[in-house]
């Protein structure tokens, strides 16, 4: 390509993108992968166009997109699968072009250095392709680069994944691998409420086993009606939203236009509460209405499962009665068995200020475990989860198979504090004479809770490898101190084998923390480098009993 067939035929071409590249070289004039034209330069002999686009080296490669007189610059691997990415890089100027006229687009917001960031590529890529058959395309925003972006859709963490629908951002929260944000993104690329135009249509629409929202208007518009579909894109996993402008549906349920009904399904009918929620107020913002969903889309027992526990049963104190729970028809009968005598005790609670539920047992097995309740031999077992965050099994040594009886006694014990909290915990080491402490559930508030010792913990994973290579280190520094200062205690603490206490929040491994003598109430995390003198500064800066100087006394002379 020359000087004089460059603004012709590359400004003015309607899309330009490279994706493809034939055996390392493109051939000469212009060659079309499907419908894209691909072209190359000699920049010796068409020196004018090297310096008008500014080539430093060779090759460089640039690509133009529509309407766009400069070009963005190619800054992969020369291979054919790198030219072929499906994942669009995004800049501040090109950003806004591809989510305002996108029916949904996903964006990830990524920083070069995050070790997440490069887990999630190669699945990122996979999604991206299989997506594209679906017309979703992927975005990413390098935020280390495109910092005015970063801070507008406000990510403070990598990656950060919105969705964007015409524009309008969402936010990203389902799987981060490839099949996992494929049937995700396509489940969202559907309409968070369906439009139910008979009655027959509605009364298929109605979920079996969980609570279905249905909007009544008399026209697909207005400010009620946007902020219901507001909440059901918001909503959208967790609810079955329809609506319906139809006289007859209306009829059917007994609803008025401007009216949202919660109906709970039949498998949660009780006595003791009503089986539909109306929210009739007339208008309403996005939030009003979220607040109403969540408050009334709980029944009074209904089934906790993996999927709706951190939205519907996220409420304390809660209790949950486990056992075989399975609605279908076969097995309903027992199943619902169990769960009214719940019904009866929950009823009786109610005032208390308790929530109650119903779980699977093998759904929940590895719960039940790590409580201690794995291999209780009853055909049901009970944990309430307190308002505090501790965690109270009723002990199938205490209490039989009377669940009546038992729970609301277990229940009563617990409100005038005659229960433990579980703690769970590996077996306390018999032999601990080493320079680094050995902490467990078990022993924590002695050791790490002993007023008149100043104590470093380190909550670790086994599998770690951050923690497999901080472990010399910490060693290193215990052995340091350990006869030099015996009001010191450095210890360490398996969290995934034992249960940390509320105040020591563990995100990540290794968290260390130090609880200074006196002030045990107020642990203090560490926030520096995993270096022995850094974590020395921090030891000395915040210790109260250890690393303190003795007053000097001055010499009186004899008289």
């Amino acid at each position: 390509m020359a000087e004089s067939n460059f603004s012709d035929r590359i400004l003015c071409s309607l899309v330009w993108a490279l994706q493809a590249i034939g055996a390392g070289v493109f051939s000469c004039g212009i060659e079309v992968a499907g419908s894209v034209p691909l072209a190359k330069v000699d920049t010796t002999v068409h020196k004018e166009l090297g310096k008008r686009f500014d080539i430093q080296g060779f090759p460089t490669i640039k690509f133009w997109q529509k309407d766009h007189a400069l070009p963005i610059n190619y800054d992969g691997e020369r291979t054919l699968q790198e030219l072929w990415k499906e994942v669009v890089a995004l800049t501040v100027e090109t950003f806004d072009e591809f989510i305002s006229d996108k029916p949904i687009t996903l964006v990830e917001f990524y920083a070069p250095w995050c070790g997440h960031c490069k887990k999630l590529a190669p699945q990122y890529e996979k999604a991206a392709r299989k997506l594209k058959e679906h017309n979703i395309l992927l975005g990413k925003v390098d935020a280390t680069v495109e910092k005015k972006l970063s801070d507008q859709y406000g990510v403070q963490g990598f990656p950060t994944m919105k969705i964007f629908r015409h524009g309008r951002r969402f936010d990203y929260d389902g799987p981060r691998d490839a099949m996992g944000i494929v049937n995700y993104m396509i489940e969202q690329s559907m309409d968070a409420a369906k439009e139910l135009m008979s009655v027959k249509e509605a009364q298929k629409f109605m979920a079996f086993d969980d609570v279905t929202i249905i909007g009544f208007f008399n026209h697909p518009e207005g400010a009620l009606f946007e902020a219901f579909i507001e909440a059901a894109e918001k909503t959208r996993s967790d609810f079955t939203v329809g609506y319906t402008t139809n006289k007859d549906v209306m009829k059917h349920f007994k609803a008025s236009p401007n009216h949202i009904v919660l109906f709970h399904p039949e498998i949660y009918w009780s006595k003791y509460e009503p089986r539909t929620r109306v929210y009739s107020k007339g208008s309403a913002s996005k939030e009003d209405l979220l607040n109403f969903w969540k408050e009334y889309s709980t029944p009074l027992v209904g089934q906790k499962t993996r999927k709706n526990a951190p939205t519907r049963y996220s409420k304390l104190p809660l209790v949950v009665v486990y056992y075989n729970v399975d609605f279908t028809i076969q097995h309903r009968q027992g199943t619902q068995y169990w769960r009214k005598k719940v019904l009866d005790i929950a009823n009786k609670f109610k005032d208390q200020k308790y929530h109650f539920a119903v779980a699977d047992e093998q759904e929940f097995e590895q719960e039940l475990n790590d409580l201690g309740l794995g291999d209780s031999g009853l055909e049901h077992n009970v944990v309430v989860f307190g308002v505090d965050g501790k965690k109270y099994p009723m002990n199938p040594d205490e209490f039989d198979d009377g669940l009546e009886e038992n729970l609301q006694a277990f229940l009563a014990m617990i409100n005038k504090g005659m229960i433990k909290p579980y703690v769970k915990s590996a077996p306390v080491p018999k032999d601990d004479k080493g320079p680094v402490k050995t902490v467990v559930g078990a022993n924590f508030a002695k050791i790490v809770g002993d007023e008149n010792k100043d104590v470093l913990v380190e909550f670790y994973a086994p599998w770690c490898g951050h923690c497999q290579k901080f472990e010399s280190k910490y060693k290193q520094f215990a052995t340091k101190w350990k006869s030099e200062q015996p009001n010191l205690v450095i210890a360490k603490f398996d969290a995934t084998a034992n249960d940390p206490p509320e105040k020591y929040a563990v995100e990540g491994f290794p968290t260390i923390y130090f609880a200074p003598a006196g002030k045990k109430d107020k642990p203090i995390k560490y926030s520096g480098n995993r270096d022995l003198n850094d974590l020395e500064k921090f030891v000395r800066k915040h210790a109260v009993k250890s690393f303190q100087t003795p007053k000097k006394t001055e010499d009186k002379d004899e008289l």
